[in-house]
């Protein structure tokens, strides 16, 4: 009988307890429950408890969005993947090129297409693009007025469609959360004011370095490194005013406010496009860590990095898929022999820039195997490759089996490719301009991990040289395992589950404020 009393009294008095705290400290009681939102919305019982209810995760619908190329899409998938694991089901808005591969992705999401133009350019656009010098500001001013101010009005329709739909199937029982490449600018016409449904909170996922315009940097297209000196902040200052950008940034900018303009926007300014990007979103996720950025004074609350794209292997995943060629890969490596791997990228594909020059310059290096993959293109469709007898070449290796295996990558620079290095523990050799890779490849210059050869198209000397001084140097090899040790304070999923479920507690919040029931 003692026990039993014990027993229904352990149970029955924190339930007074919490019935007291609601009568008679209502604030503390609230406090008390926003602060363990996140830890208690799937279970029934707290909810059951608290006047209240909180949503679950399976009851919080998102919004996702992501460009149609795949340097842009499978990085902000795999977030959506992450958080579709724990349960939230999600919305997921790109080109139809992507469709059976967003169908595939989980059963949580769905997938809903982009209204309008086609995913790729015409046939006018790609004969105009053949004519252009990947790199020079004529290919950048063009691709970033087709990719990222063209599509705008399709992208800011598409969203408004899904967000009526969430409407008329939700009413305002739930908040609207809206997850976007952040480059996505379609999204960021919501957020400066465009007539129609906005979001109730909006996380821009960035997946390049952080761009906000600061006094302790150049801007983010000069992708140079600060200045140093007492007149430091002054110097960037100028370097950041409306008058001293060049054509690509100048043109884009006035194109991207035109447009916004057309679309309905009031909030408008003369900040520069990148700068847009990480100055609009309720909430900026950056890929990366704070040490792999140049350095900043301060940073702004809403900032959250996320460290690195961790993802689950599935057993049939394509890492499962090897060139034949993979063995030789153990053997170099039992031979003591050093592995050094040169990828092309997926935007600037031109294997006379980076790939073929490589081979050529370490083809007489008995102590190295080079493997290289073409990535856009098969091998045996590429004129005049021979692979020298210390080379191995495959349109593609996963990187999350490649990089384990090598010493030194050499490549573009592009920000995912660098993250996944370093996280890796490989130091690099980069060469490549435009979109972000002038900007990363400077940040990775300044930090010692790796050699900057400063062009799209450097020499095999160059080459040569810039692999020879990174497996010859141990302060880079050291300084990138360093590196990688900081993004191990970073779980993706636990990063952006915290900021969802707080948007959520806000919500929620506000809701109570205005004197509704949640």
């Amino acid at each position: 009988m003692a026990f039993t009393q014990r027993l229904l009294a352990s149970a029955i008095l924190p339930v007074f307890a919490i019935l007291f705290a609601q009568f008679y400290y209502p604030e503390a009681f609230h406090g008390v429950q926003e602060a363990i939102q996140p830890y208690v919305a799937d279970i029934p019982l707290f909810n059951a408890l608290l006047t209240e209810p909180l949503l679950s995760r399976s009851d919080t619908p998102l919004v996702f969005s992501a460009f149609a190329h795949w340097s842009h899409y499978e990085k902000v998938a795999k977030v959506a993947v992450a958080l579709a694991d724990l349960g939230y089901p999600i919305t997921f808005i790109t080109g139809g090129i992507f469709e059976d591969d967003v169908k595939a992705l989980h059963p949580n999401i769905t997938y809903v297409p982009f209204q309008g133009k086609p995913d790729k350019l015409s046939e006018e656009d790609m004969e105009l693009v053949k004519n252009l010098l990947p790199g020079s500001d004529e290919f950048e001013l063009f691709m970033m007025r087709k990719v990222m101010v063209d599509g705008i009005p399709d992208q800011f329709n598409t969203l408004q469609q899904v967000f009526r739909d969430f409407r008329d199937r939700y009413g305002d029982s739930k908040p609207l959360l809206n997850l976007y490449d952040s480059a996505l600018a379609g999204n960021h016409a919501l957020q400066l004011g465009a007539p129609g449904l906005k979001p109730d909170t909006a996380l821009g996922i960035a997946i390049h370095p952080y761009s906000l315009d600061s006094n302790d940097t150049f801007p983010f297209h000069m992708g140079k490194p600060p200045h140093q000196g007492p007149d430091a902040q002054a110097v960037h200052h100028e370097a950041n005013q409306p008058h001293n950008r060049g054509l690509v940034a100048r043109e884009i900018s006035t194109a991207y406010w035109q447009m916004m303009r057309e679309i309905g926007v009031v909030d408008l300014h003369d900040w520069h496009f990148v700068h847009t990007i990480a100055a609009v979103p309720d909430h900026l996720m950056l890929l990366g860590v704070p040490g792999f950025e140049f350095p900043r004074s301060q940073l702004r609350p809403n900032v959250h990095y996320f460290g690195a794209l961790k993802t689950k292997k599935k057993p049939d995943s394509p890492s499962a898929k090897l060139p034949e060629w993979w063995d030789d890969v153990a053997a170099a490596k039992a031979a003591g022999k050093q592995l050094v791997a040169v990828s092309q990228g997926t935007v600037g594909t031109n294997l006379n820039d980076l790939l073929i020059p490589t081979l050529e310059a370490l083809k007489d290096r008995d102590d190295v195997l080079v493997i290289a993959t073409t990535v856009a293109v098969e091998p045996a469709d590429v004129p005049n490759l021979v692979a020298p007898k210390n080379a191995r070449v495959a349109k593609f290796v996963p990187y999350d089996l490649l990089l384990p295996q090598i010493d030194v990558l050499v490549n573009n620079g592009g920000y995912g490719a660098v993250i996944q290095s370093l996280t890796a523990g490989i130091p690099m050799v980069v060469a490549g301009k435009g979109q972000d890779k002038e900007i990363t490849n400077s940040i990775l210059e300044l930090k010692e991990l790796g050699v900057n050869l400063g062009k799209m198209d450097p020499s095999v000397d160059e080459i040569r040289e810039g692999v020879t001084k990174v497996l010859g140097d141990k302060k880079y090899k050291q300084n990138v395992v360093s590196m990688s040790r900081k993004f191990d304070d970073y779980d993706m999923a636990t990063v952006f589950d915290a900021v969802v479920q707080n948007a959520v507690r806000e919500w929620a919040r506000e809701k109570r404020t205005a004197g509704k029931v949640v």
